[in-house]
């Protein structure tokens, strides 16, 4: 019953006893922590799924190499499908109940969505280094803040303008010897110059 190709993403529901997941298999399966079990499959995805995150009680949203964003409502067996024509959808990250971001690792881009509305509706370019790939992303949910990792061993910061609809880059932190593959806040109060409320992961790898 479980997938039939990598697993690329794991996303846990606070609000019941499910857990879901997405695949290179270009599928979204529910699964029953409680009793250990596969619970359910939605196909909606031309081809693979890069990343997954948690909206609300069952809706998580997905985004693949179909350059598609996909808002699961996973208890009514229907989504919302979001396209992206300029940029690819690599990363996903959810900001708050209106809006979320995609990030494109060869366009080094990020795009900023609206829920109500199916196209990005602010893009900024040339995150990192000219000639290098934007390859992660992560941010603090229900916050303005955003942060980005290159291929360029930069973690870059930015701040969601909600009154402007855009996104805005803050400052930059440098110096890794290698790429900056995983980016996660984590949910630990602590001290830091650049994300004063939360403590900053980052995996970098040459």
């Amino acid at each position: 019953m479980g997938h039939r190709d990598t697993i690329t993403g794991i996303q846990f529901d606070k609000e019941n006893d499910q857990f879901y997941t997405v695949s290179n298999d270009r599928c979204l399966k529910v699964w029953n922590i409680r009793e250990m079990m596969y619970m359910d499959s939605h196909y909606g995805h031309q081809s693979d799924i890069l990343g997954l995150e948690q909206y609300s009680k069952d809706r998580v949203l997905s985004c693949g190499l179909d350059r598609q964003v996909i808002f699961w409502k996973v208890n009514e067996d229907s989504e919302l499908l979001y396209k992206n024509a300029e940029h690819n959808t690599d990363t996903l990250n959810v900001i708050n109940n209106h809006f979320f971001t995609t990030g494109s690792y060869s366009d080094n881009a990020l795009d900023l969505w609206i829920m109500n509305k199916k196209k990005p509706i602010f893009s900024l370019k040339n995150c990192h280094s000219p000639g290098t790939w934007l390859l992660s992303s992560a941010n603090v949910k229900s916050s303005d803040l955003f942060a980005s990792g290159g291929y360029d061993g930069f973690i870059n910061f930015y701040k969601f303008d909600k009154q402007n609809k855009s996104i805005i880059k803050t400052n930059s932190l440098g110096g890794f010897n290698g790429c900056i593959n995983t980016l996660k806040f984590s949910n630990t109060k602590g001290v830091n110059t650049y994300a004063p409320n939360q403590i900053l992961l980052a995996a970098a790898h040459s």
